[in-house]
């Protein structure tokens, strides 16, 4: 039986996420409380910086019953089974030099590569790790008779 898929950045990642906006948003605000003169454009650094680590700590990909969720930086995509043609194991983008992600590949020739997937570095996307991913979103797939 398929179990649902929730993919979601390594724990290591998730710590660090929360450990960095800590300290991101907590020098901004010390900033601005020293420097009243700055508090307009540290207060918006600091609502953007808070902006951007919700969404990347809300990066992931979900395959489950009602299709395929991918959820990027800077999109959401939601798709039917019917639409997902075939998933793919490659080479990240933007030349980074190790690492291996996962491409859906779709039906009407679109090619969307989950930003989860590119967690670059050793530990996280090994070849090996991204091929047990890789079946496992494979079993999701209709069958072709």
């Amino acid at each position: 039986m398929r179990e649902r898929i929730d993919l979601r950045a390594p724990v290591p990642i998730r710590i660090y996420l929360v450990g960095f906006a800590c300290l991101w948003v907590g020098l901004l605000v010390a900033a601005g409380i020293r420097s009243p003169s700055d508090a307009a454009i540290t207060s918006v650094m600091a609502a953007l910086g808070t902006v951007f680590i919700i969404r990347i700590w809300s990066i992931r990909l979900v395959a489950d019953e009602s299709g395929l969720l991918v959820r990027n930086f800077f999109r959401t995509w939601r798709f039917r089974w019917d639409e997902v043609e075939d998933f793919r194991l490659g080479r990240p983008i933007m030349g980074m030099p190790v690492g291996w992600v996962i491409h859906a590949l779709l039906r009407n020739g679109e090619v969307v590569t989950p930003d989860i997937t590119t967690y670059s570095g050793f530990p996280f996307s090994g070849k090996a790790r991204q091929e047990q991913k890789l079946k496992r979103l494979r079993e999701w797939l209709p069958r072709q008779d």
